[in-house]
């Protein structure tokens, strides 16, 4: 063979390897492109790459007219507080990317549907994570309707129902056996949805062998057993769990969907709001708060891993009930100022100073404002979702 005719070979062998070198690259590109694309359109969260941010976004959030509604970057993602290392950009064409939170004065004007996403970026630019929803700016309703809250302490306190009577021009009917603040009620301090589907008790107030939602015969929760022995038969179940047996991780969450999937088996179509459960105060209020006895309310735990634990029960909840009909997640979660919401107290800073700092009286129960915050978000999802009666 020639030498003329060798290089032709060695020349058309080496433009071959370079074609399929480009394809292979082209190839790789498309595939991740396509990855990025399939994170994107998740439910619970999503994260570019390997980054480990991961994010939280209903797939619609409402806002009702009138009302002014944030969402708080330390509540959306994986990080936590920590997001604050981060830089965190809001895209929507209404309302405002701030430093700390995506707030929407929702005027009467802005009704209407508007693209909403988040993005994380490391502090050289590069993207860590982007989560797209839709903000949907609704009419403000009033109209009467029954409602049965189902959950624990959160749901026990009368700031929660004045702001919604205030929405609903006094109209709200609420049901139940227990009553808080002139409200009633199925809220009980300390449950669980663990203890909602067992033969629990409940002695921290005026007792009961066993809550109103056991039925002996069955050995389980049961709706119309409910129903028909405390004569309440509401338009609406707010279901208000979390907070407690927030560690337990999965099992809490899937307890929480247990429920809605007791419920709708019994009645097909009422409407289920499922709130999900708020962020903690900062680590000075849960390190320093106690129960009645004087022992630590949360020995060895800490903010991040408490939050951990919100987020992961936001997106558990995401995924599990995104398919069922009239269940809707009201995202208080993302919605209420964690950083700002709980009632404090100034204390020194040391044994030996006179200098002070805000300690929160207690971690897990907000101040008025915290429960105006949930009960407008609560607000603006029924508007959203919800018929007239």
């Amino acid at each position: 063979m020639s030498n003329k005719t060798q290089n032709k070979l060695l020349i058309g062998t080496l433009m071959l390897m370079v074609i399929f070198t480009v394809l292979v690259g082209i190839l790789l590109v498309q595939v991740a492109e396509l990855k990025r694309d399939t994170n994107y359109g998740k439910t619970e969260s999503t994260s570019v790459g390997d980054s480990g941010v991961e994010i939280y976004l209903p797939e619609v959030y409402y806002a009702a007219s009138g009302l002014t509604m944030e969402i708080y970057n330390n509540q959306i993602t994986n990080q936590g507080e920590h997001i604050s290392e981060y830089n965190v950009l809001w895209e929507c064409e209404v309302g405002e990317s701030l430093e700390r939170k995506y707030s929407l004065n929702a005027a009467e004007e802005l009704i209407g549907e508007y693209p909403l996403s988040v993005s994380v970026y490391d502090n050289v630019g590069n993207l860590l994570a982007k989560k797209e929803s839709v903000l949907k700016v609704v009419e403000a309703k009033q109209w009467q309707f029954s409602i049965l809250a189902i959950g624990d302490s959160l749901s026990a306190d009368g700031d929660l129902y004045n702001r919604l009577q205030e929405h609903l021009a006094n109209q709200l009917i609420c049901n139940g056996t227990r009553g808080y603040e002139g409200y009633l009620t199925e809220a009980r301090l300390g449950f669980s949805a663990a203890d909602y589907l067992s033969e629990t008790g409940y002695y921290l107030e005026e007792g009961e062998e066993v809550h109103k939602f056991w039925n002996p015969e069955t050995g389980s929760f049961d709706w119309n057993y409910y129903k028909a022995t405390t004569g309440f038969n509401p338009n609406v179940v707010l279901l208000h769990l979390g907070t407690n047996g927030l560690l337990s991780g999965d099992e809490n969450a899937a307890n929480i969907c247990k429920i809605v999937e007791l419920i709708r088996k019994d009645d097909k179509n009422i409407p289920i709001y499922v709130v999900n459960t708020i962020y903690q105060s900062d680590q000075n209020g849960i390190g320093s708060m106690k129960m009645n006895n004087g022992s630590l309310m949360f020995p060895g735990q800490y903010k991040q891993q408490r939050d951990l634990a919100v987020f992961n029960l936001m997106g558990y909840l995401a995924e599990e009930l995104s398919n069922e009909k009239n269940v809707y997640l009201v995202p208080a979660g993302i919605s209420m100022d964690s950083a700002y919401a709980f009632t404090t107290e100034e204390r020194p800073v040391n044994p030996y100073t006179d200098i002070t700092e805000s300690v929160a009286i207690d971690a897990v129960h907000p101040s008025a404002m915290g429960y105006y915050q949930i009960a407008d978000t609560i607000y603006s999802t029924m508007c959203g979702t919800m018929e007239e009666w």
